[in-house]
């Protein structure tokens, strides 16, 4: 009897999911979050935290999106759960997971207690730059289980971004403004992802700091910047930004049709593609002074 017993219990051992041991880790906001080991059922309220996990080969036990993750196509497969900022909670508590991933920066502390108050662990990230997002890979990696397909997604993107430092370096640097949108003109200004990408690529961002990371500008403001190469996110159904300067020919830019666009995503998702954004704007930098193409397609 003893002997079965002992085999019992070497059984439930081996066998028992490694899921239910939990796991403490400290968050982008250095809170204390118990995650199990390898959580089973994951929801995303993040898209670029969704191509992560898709890049780390996780996305098997991802059970929930938002409308937004759009990256890969086959995210579209996964249960929406509405908006970044305000979801469906009650979509998410059917789902029943055992982590939700939030942004700061898009999240608010009253989302975090309700989804808190439904039992649910809750990881936050915040990638503000290039180095936080390799972090975020990496760190991400740990807390779902993965880590070495983690740190091997951090590196590439590492490399990548390297690479395009190193080949933009000893080049002229042409003055830059990026435009987030274009109506009304809202800019990426210092401390945000944009312009780190702008930075490694070789450029200077001429959005000076102040206390909105993005400020609405008046066409005084992008007449006195007067940029070598105005960057342009492009969205489906907006007007072209070409014939939008075209008034503004006073524009060094304009005058010598430096206006390039750029896939969004590749610049505003702190993810996996970092690296094609920062390649796409090296290239364009490179090419001021002739005539440039667009930089990715949506």
């Amino acid at each position: 009897m003893v002997r079965i017993a002992t085999i019992f219990l070497w059984v439930v051992c081996v066998t028992w999911p490694v899921s239910v041991q939990a796991v403490a880790w400290t968050d982008a906001m250095g809170r204390s979050v118990e995650v199990a080991a390898m959580p089973q059922r994951i929801v995303s309220l993040v898209p670029s935290v969704t191509e992560i996990l898709y890049e780390l080969g996780a996305d098997d036990r991802l059970v929930g999106v938002t409308r937004f993750c759009t990256y890969p196509p086959r995210a579209a497969n996964k249960t929406q759960v509405g908006d970044y900022a305000d979801p469906n909670l009650e979509a998410v508590a059917s789902l029943d997971p055992d982590l939700v991933i939030l942004a700061a920066d898009t999240a608010n502390p009253a989302l975090l207690s309700r989804i808190e108050a439904l039992g649910i662990a809750v990881y936050i990230v915040y990638p503000k730059g290039v180095r936080e997002t390799i972090a975020t890979i990496r760190n991400l990696g740990r807390v779902v289980g993965v880590a070495e397909a983690g740190e091997q997604a951090a590196r590439r993107l590492h490399e990548a971004i390297e690479r395009v430092r190193v080949s933009a370096s000893g080049r002229e640097s042409p003055s830059v403004v990026f435009c987030v949108m274009t109506q009304p003109l809202v800019v990426a200004g210092p401390g945000t992802l944009i312009d780190d990408l702008i930075r490694v690529a070789g450029g200077r961002n001429l959005v000076p700091p102040g206390p909105n990371r993005y400020p609405t500008w008046g066409s005084e403001s992008l007449l006195t910047a007067d940029p070598d190469i105005i960057v342009i996110s492009s969205h489906p159904g907006k007007v072209d930004p070409v014939k939008l300067f075209a008034d503004w020919p006073e524009i060094k830019a304009v005058r010598n049709n430096q206006i390039v666009s750029i896939e969004p995503d590749w610049v505003s998702r702190p993810g996996p593609r970092l690296g094609l954004g920062a390649a796409a704007l090296a290239e364009a930098f490179g090419r001021v002074g002739s005539k440039p193409e667009v930089m990715g397609e949506r």
